[in-house]
């Protein structure tokens, strides 16, 4: 078993950091899938736990300039899989805002598994370069586990709706989380987006209007479509609170009284996805 990857790009490198960031702020572990063409992260707490489903999905060959890697084969073609604890990892990053040149990261055996990490930096008082190395703690997934790691799948939403005020949804839904436990989200395929929460005393209603709108069946797009979901607000809240990556745009996939889609795309080829299962109102 063989890993190993570079990134040259300073850009490239902070997104990076603030995707394991992300991840550090929902999960006390995640689960990295390291194949020839992507690397996926998967964080989800245990059943009940009021963090959602969140993964990332990241093009190889766009982040890293050099990237080995052999693993175990399987349907899908060579493997790695790993857990990690990502508040380690994001640690471990934390010098990419020490003027980082670019970072080689390694899979290695010391007397357990790490992932090593290595970061050239400049030196700001002699300007010449030094490398920090950090050794992460990683616990290799056997083969005969995958089953239970697998890889979420993007649900068909009847509607998806683009909000383009990504910090506003934001801040938004981090003051619901005070007025009500659920929050539903209700929308049209003529490009209204509704956020409703209420309680005894009142009922709050937000409006997006006139969002570009994708429909699950093309035929379709003619007919006024009409969808609505009920989810756990304190769990909407914290995806939103533990995003740090740059971004303005964001999907929202809504199938009736299901389930909600997230997917916020940070550039083409590295996309943060989550789903938020609805809830009994």
């Amino acid at each position: 078993m063989k890993f190993c990857a570079k990134i040259d790009d300073g850009q490239y490198m902070r997104e990076f950091q603030n995707i394991v960031l992300t991840l550090s702020k929902l999960t006390k572990e995640c689960v990295i899938i390291i194949k020839k063409d992507k690397v996926h992260f998967i964080a989800n707490e245990e059943s009940g736990a009021a963090a959602p489903l969140v993964w990332v999905e990241i093009d190889a060959k766009l982040y890293f300039t050099n990237y080995i890697m052999e693993g175990h084969s399987d349907d899908n073609g060579s493997t790695i899989m790993l857990a990690v604890s990502p508040i380690h990892f994001s640690r471990a990053l934390s010098s990419f805002k020490l003027n980082a040149r670019n970072c080689k990261f390694k899979l290695i055996h010391l007397q357990f598994p790490c992932l090593r990490t290595e970061t050239e930096v400049l030196s700001q008082s002699s300007g010449e370069p030094r490398q920090i190395v950090h050794d992460v703690p990683v616990t290799l997934i056997p083969r005969n586990e995958w089953d239970y790691y697998d890889l979420p799948q993007i649900p068909r939403a009847k509607l998806i709706v683009k909000v383009h005020s990504n910090n506003l949804l934001r801040g938004l839904i981090d003051k619901l989380k005070n007025i009500s436990p659920t929050l539903k989200f209700a929308a049209n395929s003529l490009g209204d987006l509704n956020l409703v929460a209420k309680n005894e005393m009142a009922t709050i209603t937000t409006c997006f209007k006139n969002l570009e709108v994708r429909t699950l069946d093309d035929e379709s797009q003619q007919e006024d479509i009409k969808v609505e979901c009920s989810v756990d607000c304190k769990k909407t809240s914290l995806f939103f609170t533990a995003l740090q990556v740059p971004t303005s745009e964001l999907s929202c996939g809504i199938d009736d009284d299901r389930l909600i889609h997230m997917e916020i795309n940070v550039r083409g080829g590295v996309s943060v996805h989550s789903i938020l299962p609805s809830v009994c109102v």
